[in-house]
């Protein structure tokens, strides 16, 4: 009866740091992927573009989102945008 009641302890013990250690493996992985997350717009404003202003397409290079903005009064224009910094870095204006 001793060897048994060993095994069950045993079982029981390995049991608990399988499931202890797959929480802390999943909650390592959780915090690395929403540390990860780089900043966008969120919306025109984010961009200083006029009111009225909409985003047509965005393409993403190299840590750069390229916005393709029209209306608001001007003419068309892309908005490279830095990932990293989370700021517009240029406008480039297209006839």
């Amino acid at each position: 009866m001793n060897k048994l009641k060993l095994i069950k302890t045993i079982v029981v013990v390995l049991t608990f740091l399988l499931v202890f250690g797959s929480l802390m493996a999943l909650t390592a992985i959780y915090r690395q992927i929403k540390s990860s997350k780089q900043p966008e717009p969120t919306g025109i404003s984010d961009l200083n573009e006029p009111q009225g202003s909409r985003i047509n397409s965005m393409l993403e290079y190299k840590g750069y989102l390229y916005i393709l903005v029209k209306d608001g009064g001007e003419s068309d224009r892309i908005v490279v945008f830095d990932t990293q910094k989370g700021q517009p870095v240029s406008k480039i204006k297209l006839n």
